[in-house]
């Protein structure tokens, strides 16, 4: 491992901050104190969890016709251009197919012939943090969705979503949730299973589950 030196910033004049705002939104502060990522699953999600889940984090909330071939959508998070290149499936439990969240409908739909997919993405999810008795979420970009509007989607895509898998972090944390971030995409495993013609990309796992029972 290579030993890194920090960069060092000029110094001017100090201005400290108040620390007021656990004062003026103290049921955030409250939630971002504990936020942590966790792995004690004692259960995978239900339904109901996933249901309040993504309403507070990724439910579509107004729809706008566009000139781009799809609607734009402002959800409870950003995303550029308001396009939500990025999708998330749902392994709910070990062995079962995925299920694809649907922000506009707010519904959950099977992707039918999927569960051998889904549970190959699980055994190397398993290589990296045991998956025990969590739930599966797999962060899928369609690239060409943000291509529509931007010359250099790229950049774009890792960024919407980083902001997604944080709102989510948060919700879950506010639901009394285990949430953990993986460090592996699921790319290129993900994507060709789901779509032969190359327009879809694999950005993110994430374990989600019960901390305890009921």
């Amino acid at each position: 491992m290579d030993r890194y030196t920090p960069v060092a910033w000029p110094q001017g004049d100090c201005r400290p901050l108040d620390t007021t705002g656990a004062y003026l939104a103290p049921h955030l502060a409250a939630i971002l104190a504990t936020r942590r990522s966790r792995r004690d699953f004692v259960a995978p999600a239900t339904k109901g969890d996933l249901s309040a889940l993504f309403d507070l984090s990724a439910r579509t909330q107004e729809a706008r016709i566009s000139d781009l071939g799809f609607d734009l959508e402002f959800r409870r998070h950003p995303a550029s251009g308001a396009i939500h290149s990025i999708h998330c499936l749902v392994q709910e439990r070990r062995g079962e197919e995925w299920n694809r969240y649907d922000a506009k409908r707010h519904e959950l739909v099977t992707l039918r012939g999927s569960s051998d997919a889904a549970q190959a993405i699980r055994l190397a999810a398993d290589e990296v943090v045991p998956t025990g008795n969590a739930s599966l979420i797999a962060f899928i970009a369609e690239p060409g969705k943000t291509a529509a509007k931007y010359d250099c989607p790229e950049s774009l895509i890792w960024r919407d979503a980083g902001v997604m898998l944080g709102y989510i972090s948060i919700a879950a944390e506010a639901l009394g949730l285990g949430f953990c971030p993986l460090g592996i995409t699921g790319d290129p495993m993900i994507a060709n299973t789901l779509d032969q013609q190359g327009r879809l990309r694999g950005v993110g796992l994430a374990l989600l589950g019960r901390l305890h029972l009921g």
